[in-house]
């Protein structure tokens, strides 16, 4: 679908290969625009809903609707694991979804209903029908007793009398969330407002005493199973006591610091100390060697160096040590002071040989020294090896004792930990025992309803108005929306390629039974139609050639009753007032709109008749008017499809026009396909007659073509209508 500015139209096939531009603001005014158009049925459709909507306040009965809220505690457990976890809801939403379920429960309203009475009240009592009578009467003709009912479906009789006064009930109770909050609104509409209120606060009290009843159940079986489970529970905590301690006399294994065995501890102090001895080992192999080397290489330099520590150097070393030391530095006075070959020199230097001899024998002493201490190690590490694998073959003895120990231990410690927590819930049930348990506290219970309920005039009228524009709004965007008439001038352009030449009224009651026929050549002076007129003579003026013979100018429809005969006849007394010779030929010898009616037409002859040409050219001169047109018509049996009358109009077309400026022909309506192209043959132009709203596009697009004659020799179309205020809003 498409706008053009203030109307729907369908989409063309051309316009449908592509996605038009919208404009907004031209859509706007469009919508605006046709809902304008089609403000009576809006308005008609508004103000018949709202009639509808009085009669139904004023005739309605008055119902009232009493309130109550309750809220609802969250239930969630504290243990998944817990013996009430499979009757609590993990879900606070869930929680007031299923409260909301036990209140609309069967069991909760046939309480109520019971409450209320409603059980007990009798049966309405339904008149017989027709065959209500029959029946009975055959069975005492026939002699036939009526059978007493079973017992079971007399039971099941009162059983579904007792479902049925429930649920019309229910009908009246509303039970809903408020938004997401854990308020139930419980709310009751009836006739009367006590009974409302009633039924309210009986369903709350049927409620609580289900949810009591049901909650004092299920704490009364869990306390019994949980009674059942401490006691077996207390004689497993014993027994796994008792195994612990037998486990641990009979194996030794005492109470443990850091849960460390003395087993263990045993072997990590001869472990470490292995890992000591060897290191010591190396470090005194290591010394030995130097030691040895010392010794071999026959130089003190090492030994002078400072590296033999506290443990390998003994007392005479450092003393030699010492002394040699101060030799040397004596040697370097000495040389200074009685040079190098002095005799005092010379005892210095026997003196550090007699010391570097000690040092090199006190050396080879601390080497077999070292060698005993490392055979020594060696012993002591091979005792501790020996050690070693004893502690870990016991160590991995009491590794598996301890194993089964800490088992036995954890294997006690949950049962332990069980049995307390099974008997707080027992504490904790048996507190429960004591008082009536509900998941929901009142907030507001019911009170008799002050205001009515239904039906609530003022939002029903609002509603009701609202209902009525919008329907309204749809039926006449959809009238819009599938309206395929002409009705805008843009039609003629986009639809038919046709450009528009104005706006002339319709005569009213049609062309064909005025009671004055004189009006069809009597054009208005004012307004649209006036202009119109004008504006067709400024155009055919403008297609007549100067000087030239008359032009002969077509005035067509798609249909009959478009006005031609109006559209010709006020157009030839217009172009004979401004002064111009005008004649109209009506060439529609079945209708002749114009023609028949008027007084002094010329009726033209049969054409078969020898004579009849020269006959009519001279009556048609005799009727000639100067200053009034000249009408000329057909005789009602004539068919200008035949050759004879064809040869026939155009004698007297050739013999007219010389003496003529304009000469109108009104042609035969495109329906008529085969006349009217013969007609339009004999135009040099054309004008084109719609009947606005009532022409369809699509029809008259392929009207015109179809005759190919005619479409080429149109200058425009002419709207005529007996509606221009419609025209108007269309065609602002």
């Amino acid at each position: 679908m498409t706008n053009h500015d203030t109307q729907w139209r369908p989409l063309s096939a051309q316009e449908g290969e592509h996605v038009p531009e919208v404009d907004l603001a031209s859509t706007i005014r469009a919508l605006r625009a046709g809902l304008g158009r089609q403000w009576r049925l809006i308005a008609g459709l508004t103000l018949i809903l709202l009639a509808l909507a009085l009669v139904y306040i004023a005739l309605a009965t008055p119902k009232y609707t009493a309130r109550a809220e309750l809220i609802v505690d969250p239930r969630i457990s504290n243990s998944l694991s817990g013996p009430e976890a499979p009757t609590l809801l993990l879900s606070d939403a869930l929680v007031v979804d299923s409260e909301l379920k036990v209140l609309s429960s069967r069991e909760v309203t046939m309480q109520a209903a019971d409450s209320l009475g409603l059980f007990d009240a009798a049966p309405e009592t339904e008149e017989p029908g027709v065959f209500g009578d029959v029946l009975p009467r055959l069975r005492d003709l026939l002699g036939v007793e009526s059978e007493a009912l079973p017992p079971e479906v007399a039971a099941n009789t009162e059983s579904t009398r007792r479902e049925v006064i429930r649920r019309d009930l229910m009908r009246g109770f509303d039970v809903n969330r408020d938004g997401g909050t854990y308020v139930i609104d419980i709310a009751y509409t009836s006739d009367d407002p006590i009974f409302a209120m009633n039924a309210v606060n009986t369903l709350i009290d049927a409620y609580f005493r289900v949810s009591s009843d049901a909650s004092l159940s299920d704490t009364r079986r869990i306390s019994t199973w949980l009674d059942q489970r401490v006691g077996v529970l207390a004689a497993e905590v014993q027994t796994a006591d008792l195994a612990v301690a037998n486990y641990r006399r009979e194996n030794d294994l005492f109470t443990m610091r850091d849960d460390i065995l003395p087993s263990e501890a045993e072997l990590s102090d001869a472990t470490d100390r292995l890992i000591r001895l060897r290191s010591d080992l190396i470090e005194t192999q290591t010394m030995q060697d130097k030691m040895e080397g010392i010794v071999a290489s026959e130089t003190v330099a090492a030994l002078m160096d400072g590296t033999l520590g506290g443990d390998v150097a003994s007392p005479a070393l450092r003393d030699v040590q010492t002394r040699f030391a101060g030799l040397i530095s004596e040697e370097r006075d000495l040389i200074g002071r009685f040079g190098a070959n002095s005799d005092v020199v010379a005892r210095n230097r026997a003196e550090q040989d007699q010391l570097r001899q000690l040092m090199l024998e006190e050396a080879g002493q601390i080497a077999l020294r070292l060698g005993s201490q490392q055979e020594a190690t060696r012993r002591e590490i091979t005792a501790t090896e020996a050690q070693v694998e004893e502690l870990r073959a016991r160590t991995n003895i009491d590794a598996e004792k301890s194993i089964r120990l800490r088992e036995l231990e954890r294997d006690a410690d949950a049962k332990r930990e069980l049995y307390g927590s099974m008997l707080q819930e027992r504490i904790s049930a048996t507190q429960r025992e004591t008082f009536q348990r509900a998941p929901a506290r009142v907030i507001a219970r019911a009170v008799p309803p002050d205001q009515i309920s239904s039906p609530n005039a003022k939002r029903l009228l609002i509603l009701t108005v609202f209902a009525g524009v919008m329907l309204g709004g749809a039926l006449g965007f959809l009238r819009e929306v599938m309206d395929s008439k002409l009705r805008r001038v843009s039609d003629l352009r986009e639809g038919l390629g046709l450009r528009w030449l104005g706006l002339l009224p319709r005569l009213p009651g049609g062309e064909s039974r005025l009671r004055r026929p004189t009006l069809l050549v009597t054009p208005p002076t004012r307004g649209e139609a006036s202009a119109t007129l004008r504006g067709l003579i400024s155009e055919l003026q403008q297609r007549k050639a100067d000087g030239g013979t008359a032009l002969i100018t077509g005035i067509g429809a798609v249909s009959p009753g478009a006005g031609r005969a109006a559209l010709a006849g006020w157009l030839s007394r217009a172009i004979a007032d401004s002064g111009s010779r005008v004649a109209v030929l009506d060439l529609d010898a079945q209708r002749a709109g114009l023609s028949r009616q008027l007084p002094g037409r010329v009726l033209l002859g049969d054409p078969f008749l020898p004579g009849t040409v020269d006959a009519d050219l001279d009556r048609i001169r005799d009727a000639w008017q100067e200053g009034d047109p000249l009408i000329l018509s057909l005789p009602a049996e004539a068919d200008i499809l035949t050759r004879a009358q064809q040869r026939a109009l155009g004698d007297y077309i050739t013999a007219l026009r010389p003496d003529l400026d304009h000469l109108l022909l009104i042609l035969p309506p495109l329906v008529d396909r085969a006349e009217a192209d013969t007609a339009a043959a004999l135009a040099d132009t054309a004008i084109l007659a719609l009947r606005w709203g009532e022409t369809g596009i699509s029809h008259a697009s392929e009207a015109l073509a179809a005759s190919g004659t005619l479409r080429h020799k149109l200058l425009g179309a002419v709207f005529t209508t007996d509606k221009p205020k419609a025209f108007s809003r269309y065609n602002r």
